[in-house]
């Protein structure tokens, strides 16, 4: 295998460990949200349970009352920017790059004799570039920032990053933007 196949390599192990750390980020967003709802809703339910017990003035009411409305807003701003759905398909996305640089791992270790008879690498490439192709438009939107630090990261240049692709325009976006 040439060193376009280690370019896409690079570019494989990129696209994964920025999605992997996109759904990690993703994911601890969540449960920063999460948390604060369940422990306000329960000092709510808490809070409520106790005034039915006794007269509770008016103080505390209206404490209760923008607990309350706390609690909703933050359920409301989690539901709403999906962070959990979002990690997941990050996380889904990182997964299937990884599956392709296992499998350029895999054809790079077989000797070159057993490649040279197992047909013609041009047909191979394809396949590998239908398979870029096909993860990156399946791919969340990541970011540039996000991207080309961990293209940096890698190694990978805009010539290196636009090899795969065959054309420059790919190489300033990121997987995942719709390439």
């Amino acid at each position: 295998m040439s060193t376009s196949s280690s370019n896409w390599d690079k570019r494989a192990a990129a696209s994964s460990e920025a999605h992997y750390a996109l759904a990690g980020r993703l994911a601890g967003r969540n449960i920063q949200l999460g948390v604060p709802v369940v422990v306000l809703t329960t000092i709510i339910g808490t809070s409520v349970f106790a005034s039915l017990q006794k007269e509770v003035g008016t103080g505390w009411r209206i404490a209760i009352g923008i607990v309350s409305v706390l609690a909703a807003v933050l359920a409301s701003v989690q539901t709403f920017l999906r962070f959990a759905e979002r990690a997941e398909q990050h996380r889904a996305s990182a997964e299937n790059w990884a599956a392709i640089r296992r499998e350029i791992a895999q054809k790079r270790a077989l000797h070159p004799e057993y490649l040279a008879a197992r047909g013609d690498p041009q047909k191979y490439l394809d396949g590998l570039r239908r398979r870029f192709d096909q993860v990156s438009a399946q791919s969340p939107e990541m970011g540039e920032k996000t991207w080309l630090h961990y293209q940096q990261k890698h190694g990978l240049d805009e010539a290196a990053v636009a090899e795969p692709a065959g054309d420059a325009a790919q190489a300033e976006q990121p997987p995942g933007q719709g390439v």
